[in-house]
């Protein structure tokens, strides 16, 4: 069964996220910085303080720079406040023009129908906009009061459960565990095949797909396998839909 985004979002925000390199020990991915709307397109800011540390599990920003992160190079990391000029440009040279020729390929990847229609700021949530080498993406912070969604992420911690990788089919079934106990966020969703652990739901949106197992019909099925030995990746599509009797907005 072949599975396409036919609810796209429209977020207000993405979240600018940073994972070390492969090579360190510590690849948490970091919250580091939000992308909104604005009358010029979209700004940006840096996270700092109570919001930082809120956001990254009481860790500090010292932390995340002993990890190896200077910042986004588009935007002076030592400089507070708002960045609000060439802020959609810097992003969206993460991404391929939409007038090149093998765009629509690239939409279909992220199981994406080339007819549809969406913004710019969508495509970058829908993406998470990932450049090999840098360790930036943009993550959607979804909305708990969507009632009709799809989207596909990247399973976190896959590279730990890499055990049951070759009884994996891309296409199967997972089921989706809420980890209350998890040590590094009571908010934690597990995704799992046949009582398997394979990863969890990337920390960022963990919170609402938790609340919306509460709320709506969601489903999850392993979309695609790749990556490296070194570092295996495991991709999963997430259908969400009104409970019986439940009203779309």
């Amino acid at each position: 069964m072949e599975h396409w985004i036919e609810h796209i979002g429209e977020p207000r925000r993405l979240i600018l996220a940073w994972q070390a390199p492969v090579e360190q020990k510590d690849r948490v991915r970091w919250a580091v910085g939000e992308l909104s709307r604005a009358a010029s397109g979209a700004q940006f800011r840096y996270f700092d303080g109570t919001e930082f540390a809120e956001l990254n599990g009481g860790r500090t920003p010292d932390d995340l720079r002993a990890c190896g992160y200077f910042g986004y190079p588009a935007f002076d990391v030592a400089e507070k406040g708002v960045f609000a000029s060439g802020v959609m440009d810097a992003f969206m040279r993460r991404l391929p023009p939409r007038g090149r020729s093998d765009f629509s390929r690239y939409l279909e990847h992220f199981r994406v129908q080339p007819s549809s229609s969406f913004s710019d700021f969508a495509l970058l949530g829908l993406t998470e906009a990932r450049l090999p080498g840098d360790g930036f993406s943009l993550i959607d912070p979804l909305d708990a009061d969507e009632v009709e969604r799809d989207l596909v992420f990247e399973i976190a911690g896959h590279r730990h459960n890499v055990g049951c990788r070759e009884r994996l089919i891309e296409g199967r079934a997972l089921d989706l565990v809420p980890d209350p106990g998890n040590e590094h966020d009571a908010n934690a969703i597990r995704l799992e095949a046949d009582g398997e652990l394979i990863g969890h739901v990337n920390r960022l949106q963990a919170s609402v797909v938790g609340q919306w197992l509460r709320s709506r019909q969601v489903q999850a099925w392993l979309l695609r396998l790749n990556g490296t030995p070194e570092k295996p990746r495991a991709f999963a599509f997430l259908r969400v839909r009104p409970l019986q009797g439940q009203k779309a907005a």
